[in-house]
């Protein structure tokens, strides 16, 4: 099975040679690498094409992160794709442990990544917290999204995903991933490995500030729409594209309740959600929690302290459930103490 590992650059000369030296380096072969330049105006192309003939390298003019998907998805010729963010890096065994664990009804395997900051020093976190895994278009057509990983933690099935692509390039300039992440969902089963095999590059301090995961720079105004915008796009998109219908209204994720529980706090002048209270914003958060599956009940009481603690406490004290909202150590303890929890349930004797 021929695999083609699709990095999209804009402007990350400072981190894109790592990105193609990790999609080469992969023990499974044979690996094409396609790198799509979308219209950098640093040093990008320049990094990109000393790689020769080792790489189809293709550059356009900036549209996006979707037009780079769908030059890159046009150009690719394996059966599998995987979309790497040219800040990302994978670990040389990736694709490998990837195929050696796909079924004949596998539309997707997701993987662990763990998180490092500019210069590639480890942050002590791994991304997800949580993964869904099956069949899980139940949840994506509930919430538009499930859980798993960020771009580079997803190997796609070309045939859960072509009828997708070319996607809208103005629906999708930012996030694009979120096309092939939720709708291959509807076309197979969703496979889980549960290790890490690369690693997810934190770089906008700014965002970590906030209350934000990830890289984009943004708002926090930005930040509260985006995920309103891609559910209204994905929709759309999925309903053209002839996919199963999706639930109306869309319900907000968890992690979305959170981050607008704290912008609600904190960023008053400029939430663009005026119909919100302190009651509103509750019962959603707590609404959500309870149809979003795989949390332990002792994960799903903590988030609740959380919530009650942002939406009632002094402002001094917000900063605190800040940090919470997104350290990456302190979600790697919680996982850890969640899995040593759940494998000494599954010792006790039946």
């Amino acid at each position: 099975m021929q695999v083609s590992v699709v990095i999209n650059c804009f402007n990350y000369a400072r981190y894109v040679g790592a990105a193609i030296d990790s999609a080469l380096a992969q023990s499974y072969q044979p690996c094409e690498v396609v790198v799509v330049d979308d219209g950098s105006t640093d040093t990008s192309w320049a990094v990109i094409q000393a790689y020769g003939a080792r790489v189809k390298a293709l550059r356009q003019d900036n549209a996006g992160q979707g037009a780079a998907y769908n030059t890159g998805f046009a150009a690719c010729t394996g059966q599998w794709v995987l979309f790497l963010d040219a800040d990302d890096v994978l670990d040389p065994q990736a694709v490998q442990k990837c195929l050696a664990a796909v079924r004949d009804d596998t539309a997707k395997v997701q993987f662990l990544l763990r998180t490092i900051g500019p210069e590639g020093q480890p942050l002590g976190g791994v991304v997800p917290y949580l993964t869904h895994q099956g069949d899980v278009s139940a949840i994506a057509r509930r919430y538009g999204s499930y859980a798993g990983p960020p771009a580079s933690g997803n190997l796609y099935r070309r045939t859960a995903i072509e009828r997708y692509l070319p996607m809208p390039m103005a629906a999708w300039r930012r996030a694009a991933d979120t096309v092939p992440f939720v709708l291959s969902s509807l076309h197979g089963q969703v496979l889980t490995l549960r290790e890490v095999l690369g690693s997810y590059r934190l770089h906008t301090p700014a965002n970590a500030g906030q209350g934000i995961l990830g890289n984009m720079n943004r708002s926090m105004r930005e930040a509260l729409c985006q995920p309103d915008r891609s559910r209204v796009a994905l929709r759309a998109w999925a309903a053209q594209r002839g996919a199963t219908q999706f639930h109306e209204p869309l319900l907000v994720q968890p992690a979305d309740w959170r981050l607008r529980v704290l912008a609600w706090r904190l960023h008053g002048g400029d939430y663009p959600f005026a119909g919100d209270t302190r009651g509103s914003l509750w019962r959603g958060a707590r609404g959500s929690l309870r149809h979003w599956p795989g949390y332990t009940l002792p994960e799903r009481l903590l988030q609740l302290a959380w919530l009650a603690f942002v939406l009632c406490a002094p402002a001094r004290w917000l900063p605190l459930a800040m940090s919470g909202q997104s350290s990456g150590p302190l979600r790697a303890r919680l996982k850890r103490w969640r899995g040593a929890g759940l494998a000494a349930s599954a010792r006790v004797p039946q």
